[in-house]
């Protein structure tokens, strides 16, 4: 037996599943996650930079420097390395002179010495350093013999220093 097809009848298309597209997450929210696990990684980074330092700094520093005496100087009688030494009213100012460092509460950190001079009859400048100054403390000040101390950042100490003293 044979089916009459209606002439007036569309043909139809095959039904198929509904498709589902997936879910979409907003796009700033994924800029977020990106931002905060970039800055996570980043600090996470720099502390163990940090931390590494901190390790390896050592635990003391140097203060070197120089001290010019504009003024009455002699230069005779002086030990190798040394040309020349205060006279007249300088004479604390020679090779033998004690180089301290105080912290902030007046606690004497260390103690150097003058390593050698160069200068003539009117001015002499004097080289001095200073090892195993302890860190940390809020300012450093630094005597030449019996002069008066004058007060320095670590970072300023560390850099070297340039006194003068005379006229």
């Amino acid at each position: 037996m044979t089916v009459p097809i209606d002439p007036n009848l569309s043909p139809v298309a095959p039904v198929e599943p509904e498709q589902r597209t997936p879910a979409r997450r907003p796009f700033w929210l994924g800029v977020g996650v990106g931002v905060v696990a970039a800055a996570t990684v980043g600090g996470i980074a720099f502390g163990a930079v940090a931390g590494v330092r901190a390790l390896s700094a050592p635990a003391t520093f140097e203060i070197t420097g120089t001290l010019t005496l504009n003024g009455k100087a002699t230069t005779t009688g002086l030990p190798t390395g040394f040309s020349c030494a205060g006279t007249s009213g300088y004479d604390d100012l020679s090779p033998n002179a004690a180089v301290k460092v105080s912290d902030e509460s007046g606690t004497l950190l260390a103690k150097g010495h003058m390593i050698g001079s160069v200068g003539g009859s009117g001015y002499c400048i004097f080289d001095f350093a200073v090892t195993d100054v302890p860190r940390g403390s809020k300012f450093y000040e630094v005597e030449i013999a019996r002069r008066g101390g004058l007060s320095y950042t670590e970072v300023e100490a560390e850099e070297g220093l340039s006194l003068s003293i005379g006229d």
